[in-house]
């Protein structure tokens, strides 16, 4: 069954909210590597990572689907942070605003009937509830942590183990 011309849009939507992400998180990598918190920055550069498989299951979908790609234009990520407590309440609001659009787009498959478009997007929904569960953690320790640096520097090294486990 042929997607119809406005879902095929939003799924090219959501596919560029991911890519959006990647660079995004690629960026607060960047902060965390230029402030020799490499841990933090080997976490996000596994975000980074896994928001760009997630817009290439986007795009093989749509390939799948026989819908075209339309490409459309990357936003220019926020380069500048007060801290590393802020990257991750920055990253958190981005997770929540990701959510909201795959349960937009969710509901808009659901009413249009489209059911192989429900059932495919519901392992983002499963995703964005780990996502955002992640980012709270990181927040609920660095608001802990305050501005203690050997605080900042344990949780440093725990984000660079934790990268490093999801590796394998």
């Amino acid at each position: 069954m042929q997607l119809s011309k406005d879902l095929i849009q939003n799924l090219n939507e959501q596919l560029n909210r991911e890519l959006y992400a990647q660079y995004f998180y690629l960026v607060i990598a960047s902060y965390f590597f230029e402030k020799d918190l490499d841990g933090f920055g080997e976490f996000f550069l596994k975000q980074s990572q896994e928001e760009g498989e997630h817009a290439m299951r986007l795009f093989h979908y749509l390939m799948e689907k026989g819908a075209p790609f339309h490409p459309l234009p990357l936003e220019i990520p926020p380069k500048n942070y007060e801290s590393p407590l802020s990257c991750f309440q920055t990253a958190r609001e981005y997770e929540e605003k990701i959510s909201l659009s795959y349960y937009n787009l969710l509901k808009k498959a659901r009413d249009l009937g489209e059911f192989d478009v429900e059932e495919f997007l519901w392992w983002y929904i499963r995703e964005q509830r780990e996502e955002e569960a992640l980012m709270e953690t990181w927040i609920a320790r660095l608001s802990h942590a305050g501005n203690d640096p050997a605080a900042l520097l344990l949780l440093d090294k725990e984000a660079r183990k934790l990268a490093k486990a999801s590796d394998s």
